[in-house]
């Protein structure tokens, strides 16, 4: 046996060795992902969800009480509820010196406090038919509307409903009366077509009243702030109107007629210092939608 003292050489060709590093590179890569990596942490809060709120009205609207003859015609059903629809009012067509009505409104804001702001609209007067007694005591054929000026409308913070008349009536609404300060008196008979009553009050005609709230009446607390209505310690805001022709008119209103709609409004009190007189602008459109779907 031949013993050979040289080690072996072993033959590498180019192909070979070029595919051997080839092996080692992809391993030094590998190795790289594996330790090349950030420190990192995550945390999340979740379910987060706004809802925006809401503010909602109801205005109810009850005739608790009036004259013998307006009862018996019927013409004061109302439609007592209005939560965003029209409803129907007052119809009354044969109206005469000595008629009166009282009707009682709960105003109801939920959810959110707001501001309540009552006004009138569409107000209008007619002269209608002119018989001769009218043209006698008015001196002349031009058949002015009148009734507006002679309709006495009262705006009363507090009626016994007990009573059953116009003596249940208490506390006159500053606003809606040129009084003095002492507003806490029981209802008097006006003792003339001007609705004078004695030193301390006068009864608003309609005409007066409807200057008063054509361009809107917030709502008030007793030291004449704003006063925030929602379904807490101030749920509910009551008023009542009394309607009533004195016995002094006389034949000056003979067949004239007057017409109103009584509006009620509400804005939210929170961001709101000046409630019915912003100049943000409304925002009256839809959202549209751009998505065009899945592809």
């Amino acid at each position: 046996m031949t013993e050979d003292n040289n080690p072996q050489l072993y033959s590498l060709s180019r192909r070979k060795m070029v595919a051997g590093l080839g092996v080692v590179g992809l391993a030094s890569a590998g190795a790289g992902v594996g330790t090349s990596a950030f420190f990192s942490d995550e945390e999340s809060f979740e379910n987060n969800t706004l809802t925006a709120g809401t503010l909602d009205m109801s205005v109810t609207a009850n005739v608790v009480a009036a004259d013998d003859y307006w009862t018996g015609q019927g013409a004061l059903d109302l439609s007592e509820t209005a939560d965003g629809d029209v409803v129907s009012g007052i119809q009354v067509d044969d109206v005469k010196p000595g008629d009166w009505a009282v009707i009682c409104f709960d105003i109801e804001v939920g959810d959110n406090p707001g501001y309540v702001q009552v006004r009138t609209d569409d107000f209008a007067e007619a002269g209608g038919a002119n018989p001769e007694p009218e043209q006698d005591v008015e001196g002349d054929t031009d058949n002015d509307a009148d009734l507006g000026d002679f309709l006495l409308t009262t705006v009363w913070q507090d009626y016994d409903e007990t009573s059953g008349d116009k003596t249940g009536l208490s506390t006159l609404d500053p606003v809606f009366n040129n009084a003095s300060d002492a507003l806490d008196i029981d209802y008097e008979p006006p003792v003339d077509v001007d609705g004078v009553v004695d030193g301390d009050a006068h009864y608003t005609t309609a005409r007066e009243a409807n200057a008063v709230l054509e361009n809107g009446y917030l709502i008030k607390d007793d030291n004449g702030d704003l006063l925030p209505i929602n379904d807490g310690a101030e749920g509910e805001y009551s008023f009542c109107l009394l309607l009533e022709i004195p016995f002094q008119v006389g034949n000056v209103i003979q067949g004239d007629s007057i017409s109103f709609d009584l509006v009620f409004e509400t804005e939210q009190v929170r961001h709101n210092e000046d409630p019915f007189n912003n100049t943000v602008p409304v925002n009256n459109t839809a959202p549209v939608n751009n998505s065009t779907g899945g592809q």
